[in-house]
């Protein structure tokens, strides 16, 4: 049995169990809310067919279910298949941190069809970003051919490829159901928080929340950087970067963000030669230019143009307004270029 994490209220441990199978289980803090279990519980219990067997195989199933006695109370364990690094720590990985383009095309189509099916069983994530999308452990895994783990970084140097990966969409903490229970507060991480967190906070959210955080989430998997600049950002820095490459907000949270003054005219123009990017600058300087600088394929104009017509809405500042999963899903990038990637990789 190996620990696996560290700093996690739900510890997780890979086991190599009677049957010659690797699992992880996590185990939870003593009298934790079992919150997220009955999430994945929901998802992996589903009926659901076909076309959307696909989504469903990019949940975390949970193999079981029991309980632990401690001197701090009961701790309620989960058993599911293990998975390996997220997207984040692949891309941080890499000097270049860049997805080849196929790639890129293969991972965010993989994290629309999740997100879909999430949705499509009544619930939102609450807490997408690229560092909650894992990708699948192979089948196979040996000790014996791969070593022991250590508790070090591991960084690929021989040059070789990675295999096809498949992803799980996970950490479903945040989750919750939008039809049977009102929530207020996200805790997404500010560069891929909803505005509508903030500007319209007396409002539940619900599922487009979750479409503006995929839509960030897309960007990072096909750029070099964040769309929204957050490193040490308050939310006002984000709110700007916000303006900056979307335009200015709608009226009700225009006028009550008193800061923006200080940032903006009226017309959302940038006052006192302040720092601005606006979303061609930003494709330019994050997608192009980096794979330009590596010697790697770009987006043709063709399907750049079919990117922005798929991301831009479900970038409205206007939750209502944004594209539906299943939308972004008939999206002509989606059509064309991301979602026959994600098949190859699939049927592999």
């Amino acid at each position: 049995m190996s620990k696996t994490s560290k700093g996690d209220p739900k510890l997780r441990h890979l086991i190599h169990e009677v049957s010659k199978k690797y699992v992880a289980i996590r185990v939870c803090t003593a009298d934790s809310d079992p919150h997220e279990l009955n999430v994945l519980s929901d998802l992996s219990n589903s009926r659901r067919d076909l076309g959307d067997s696909l989504g469903k195989a990019m949940i975390p199933f949970i193999l079981d279910t029991f309980e632990i006695q401690g001197p701090n109370g009961t701790h309620a364990c989960y058993v599911t298949l293990p998975a390996k690094m997220s997207l984040s720590n692949v891309k941080d990985g890499s000097y270049i941190r860049l997805f080849k383009l196929e790639v890129a095309r293969a991972l965010a189509a993989q994290s629309a069809v999740a997100v879909e099916y999430v949705h499509s069983q009544g619930f939102a994530h609450g807490d997408l970003h690229y560092g909650n999308v894992l990708i699948q452990l192979p089948s196979g895994l040996d000790y014996g051919q791969y070593g022991q783990p250590e508790t070090v970084a591991i960084t690929r140097f021989d040059g070789k490829e990675l295999p096809s990966s498949k992803i799980l969409l996970s950490d479903f903490g945040e989750a919750f159901s939008p039809t049977r229970e009102k929530k207020f507060e996200s805790h997404t991480p500010l560069v891929n928080r909803a505005p509508e967190t903030r500007f319209e906070s007396a409002n539940p959210l619900s599922f487009p929340s979750d479409i503006w955080s995929l839509a960030c989430s897309i960007w990072d998997i096909i750029g070099q950087n964040p769309l929204f600049e957050g490193f040490l950002a308050t939310e006002d820095d984000i709110a700007c970067e916000h303006v900056d490459a979307l335009g200015i907000l709608p009226p009700d949270g225009w006028n009550k963000w008193e800061v923006r003054r200080n940032m903006f005219s009226e017309d959302g123009k940038p006052i006192d030669c302040r720092p601005y990017q606006s979303w061609e600058d930003r494709f330019e300087d994050s997608v192009q230019q980096p794979r330009q600088a590596e010697g790697m394929p770009l987006f043709e104009p063709a399907e750049r143009d079919a990117l922005f017509s798929m991301l831009r809405p479900m970038l409205s500042f206007k939750p209502e307004s944004r594209l539906s999963t299943k939308e972004v899903l008939a999206s002509e990038w989606m059509v064309k270029w991301a979602l026959p990637e994600c098949a190859t990789i699939w049927k592999s």
